[in-house]
C-alpha cells in the first residue's frame, strides 16, 4: 500500500516536508522545495523572478545535454555522469515559474506560460526536457558522425585522383 506521497512506504524514516514535492523521472526521486517569495515582494521583482526561473530552466537544458554529451562519451570508461544537478535545477525553476504565474497575475501584473511544455505538469515537462537533450545530442553525434565519413571518402577520393594524374 502507498502512502500516496510518491514514495514506497518501506522507506519507513523518510517523510515530505511541508511544501515539498517528490518527483520521480527516471526512476530517481527528486525532493523539490520551493520557497514562496516574501508578501512585501513587489510585481518588478516577482515578474524578475519569473524570468530568472526561465534563464534557469534553460541553463538547466542546456546542462543536459552536456551530461548526455558527457553519457556518450564517458559509457565507454564507465564514470558515472551527474544527471542529477540540471534536473533538479529545472524542477526548482519550475516549481518556481508555476507559483510565480498566479502571484504576479494576483497583484495586477500580466504572466502567462510561455509555451505548452511550461503549462504540462512538472514531472512530464522536465522528462521531455532530458528526452529532448538526448535527441540532440545524438543527432549532434549522427551529424559529426556524417561528417567524418564524408571527409574520408574526400581524402580518398583525392588520392585516387593524384594518383592517377602521376601515374
Amino acid at each position: 500500500m502507498s502512502s500516496g506521497n510518491g514514495l514506497e512506504d518501506e522507506e519507513p524514516g523518510f517523510s515530505i516536508p511541508a511544501g515539498a514535492l517528490n518527483v520521480r523521472i527516471k526512476g530517481e526521486d527528486y525532493l523539490v522545495r520551493a520557497m514562496r517569495p516574501s508578501s512585501g515582494a513587489s510585481l518588478h521583482e516577482l515578474q524578475l523572478s519569473l524570468q530568472r526561473n526561465r534563464d534557469l530552466l534553460a541553463d538547466s537544458f542546456e546542462a543536459m545535454k552536456e551530461a548526455c554529451r558527457d553519457d556518450l562519451f564517458k559509457r565507454k570508461e564507465k564514470k558515472d555522469v551527474d544527471y542529477f544537478s540540471p534536473t533538479m535545477n529545472a524542477l526548482v525553476a519550475r516549481a518556481n515559474i508555476d507559483m510565480l504565474i498566479p502571484l504576479i497575475n494576483i497583484k495586477g501584473g500580466e504572466a502567462t506560460y510561455k509555451s505548452k511544455l511550461e503549462a504540462m505538469p512538472i514531472e512530464q515537462h522536465i522528462e521531455k526536457l532530458r528526452k529532448k537533450a538526448l535527441k540532440k545530442v545524438n543527432e549532434e553525434d549522427a551529424k559529426d558522425t556524417a561528417l567524418g565519413f564524408f571527409m574520408i571518402l574526400l581524402v580518398i577520393a583525392i588520392m585516387a585522383v593524384l594518383l592517377y594524374l602521376f601515374l
